[in-house]
C-alpha cells in the first residue's frame, strides 16, 4: 500500500508541474524602451497598448516608457498624427521604436454646409473655424460675443442690454443666419451655452453657404454641438464653473455741478409736473448751487396749511406749499454711487459615453447675470441632449434636444432715451438731488411700479 501511496504522490507531482510549465514559458518580462519620429525626436503621450488585452501605459516627457510584457506578445503604439505601429516582443529587455508621420491624419478639416466635414486645402471659398474651447474661458453671456476679433471680416457689435441679440456683420453685410448642427434656427443666440459647442464654422458669401439658398447669402455661421468621444470609456463626467465681475464703464460722462434744475435762472418744486417753477420739464440751468439759497425741493415737506414764497432774481415769486430747503450740491457722483459690480457665473455639468457604434451626451448650464444698474438680472437655463448611431459604415442616425428657458425679474431699458435709467441719473438730472434718496421710495398709490 505505501508503495502504492507513494506512486500516486508522484504521478500528481508530475502533472503540475505540467500545468505549471506554461506558465512559466509566458513569464512576464519587464520591457523598456523609446519612441521617437522620423527625425528621432523623442514622442511624450505615446499609447503603448498590449494587443488583445485592455493593459497599457504610455510614454513620458522624453519618449521613454516600461511595460511588463511576455514573449510573443504585441504591442501597439498609437499617437495622434502618427501611423499606428505594432511590435512583437522577443527575449530583448530593450527596444527603440520609430513612428511615422500620418500626412491624412494631419490634414485640416471643416465642418462646412449640411454639416458635411470637408478639407480645407480642397474648397474653393472662405472658410474660417473657432474651437469652442477658446471661448469658455474669458466667456461673454451671449455664445456668439465671444466670437469679437476672432474671425477675419466678422465684426460683432455687442449690445449690453440684457437678452439684446448682438449686430453682426460678415464683410460689411449684415449676417443672422445660424445653422446648429445641420439645423437652421431662429434664435437670439442666447439659447445656445457656451460649453455646448466644439466648433464655429464661418462660410464667408454667398459661395460658401449656396446650400442654404437666400438665407446665406451673406454667409452663414455654423455651430457644431459636443458629443460623446468614442475614445473615453465608460461614461465621462465634465464640470466647469466661472465668475466674471464687471466694473461697468471705462469712463464717466463728465457733466457741471455748478447749476441745478431749472431754466433762466429759476426753479420751484411744485409738485414736479409743472405745478411750480420749470419743475415739468426738468432741465440744469436754474439758480447756481451753494449760493446760500433756500428754494422748494423734492425734499421739502409739504403742507397745504402753509403757504411759502420764493422770490427770484428777476423780482417775481412764486407761492406754494412745499417748505424750502438749502440749494446746495447734493448728488456730484450720483451715477457712481448708483451703478455697481456686475456678476457673470456660468456652470456647466455634462455625462457623455460613447462605443464604436453610437455615442451619447447629456448636459445642463446655468447662468446668471446681474445687471449693473440695481435689481437687474438675467438667469438663463439650459438643457442638451445628442445622441447618435451608426447603422453602417455609410449610414447614421443622429437626434438632439435642446430646451433653454431665460427669466429675469426687471430687465432695464439702455436706449437713448427717458426710459434709460443713465439716461435720466447722468444726462438730464443736476447735482442738487441725492440718488441716495430715491431708494427704495415709492410714490403713495404707485408702490411697485
Amino acid at each position: 500500500m505505501k508503495h502504492i501511496y507513494l506512486h500516486v504522490r508522484i504521478a500528481a507531482f508530475i502533472l503540475m508541474l505540467g500545468l505549471f510549465i506554461p506558465g512559466f514559458a509566458h513569464a512576464q518580462n519587464q520591457v523598456t524602451g523609446i519612441v521617437t519620429d522620423e527625425t528621432q525626436t523623442p514622442l511624450p503621450g505615446v499609447s503603448v497598448l498590449i494587443k488583445g488585452s485592455s493593459k497599457g501605459t504610455s510614454t513620458k516627457t522624453d519618449g521613454s516608457f516600461s511595460i511588463s510584457v511576455a514573449a510573443g506578445q504585441t504591442l501597439i503604439f498609437k499617437y495622434l498624427g502618427y501611423e499606428l505601429k505594432e511590435f512583437v516582443v522577443g527575449s530583448q529587455s530593450t527596444v527603440a521604436i520609430s513612428l511615422k508621420s500620418d500626412a491624412k491624419e494631419l490634414t485640416e478639416v471643416v465642418v462646412t454646409a449640411l454639416g458635411i466635414k470637408k478639407e480645407t486645402k480642397r474648397l474653393g471659398y472662405s472658410v474660417q473655424e473657432i474651437k469652442g474651447a477658446e471661448l469658455t474661458k474669458a466667456r461673454e453671456p451671449n455664445a456668439i460675443n465671444g466670437l469679437t476679433g476672432k474671425i477675419a471680416g466678422l465684426n460683432v457689435g455687442i449690445n449690453q442690454e440684457l437678452l439684446a441679440t448682438p449686430t453682426v456683420l460678415l464683410r460689411g453685410s449684415p449676417i443672422n443666419f445660424y445653422v446648429v448642427d445641420g439645423i437652421p434656427i431662429n434664435s437670439n443666440t442666447q439659447n445656445i451655452s457656451t460649453d455646448d459647442i466644439e466648433t464655429y464654422t464661418v462660410l464667408k458669401g454667398p459661395t460658401a453657404a449656396a446650400l442654404y439658398g437666400s438665407r446665406g447669402i451673406n454667409g452663414a455661421l455654423l455651430i457644431t454641438t459636443k458629443r460623446g468621444k468614442n475614445e473615453a470609456k465608460g461614461f465621462k463626467i465634465e464640470l466647469n464653473s466661472s465668475t466674471q465681475f464687471n466694473n461697468g464703464f471705462i469712463a464717466i460722462p463728465k457733466v457741471q455741478n455748478n447749476y441745478g434744475g431749472g431754466d433762466n435762472d429759476k426753479y420751484a418744486f411744485g409738485d414736479g409736473s409743472g405745478g411750480g417753477v420749470n419743475d415739468g420739464d426738468y432741465d440744469v440751468w436754474g439758480p447756481r448751487l451753494n449760493a446760500g439759497l433756500l428754494l422748494p425741493q423734492y425734499d421739502g415737506v409739504n403742507d397745504p396749511t402753509k403757504s411759502y414764497v420764493t422770490t427770484f432774481k428777476d423780482g417775481s415769486t412764486f407761492t406754494g406749499h412745499v417748505s424750502p430747503t438749502p440749494w446746495v450740491s447734493r448728488g456730484v457722483n450720483n451715477l457712481e454711487g448708483f451703478l455697481q459690480t456686475g456678476l457673470l457665473t456660468s456652470n456647466n455639468i455634462s455625462v457623455s459615453t460613447a462605443t464604436e457604434k453610437s455615442n451619447v451626451r447629456m448636459s445642463v448650464t446655468h447662468g446668471f447675470q446681474r445687471g449693473i444698474t440695481p435689481n437687474t438680472g438675467l438667469n438663463n437655463a439650459n438643457f442638451n441632449l445628442l445622441a447618435g448611431y451608426n447603422l453602417t459604415t455609410k449610414i447614421k442616425v443622429e437626434g438632439n434636444i435642446n430646451y433653454s428657458r431665460q427669466f429675469s425679474k426687471n430687465i432695464p431699458d439702455v436706449s437713448y432715451g427717458p426710459n434709460s435709467i443713465i439716461y435720466s441719473v447722468d444726462i438730464w438730472t443736476g447735482a442738487d438731488w441725492n440718488i441716495d434718496d430715491a431708494r427704495n421710495y415709492w410714490q403713495p398709490g404707485k408702490e411697485g411700479i
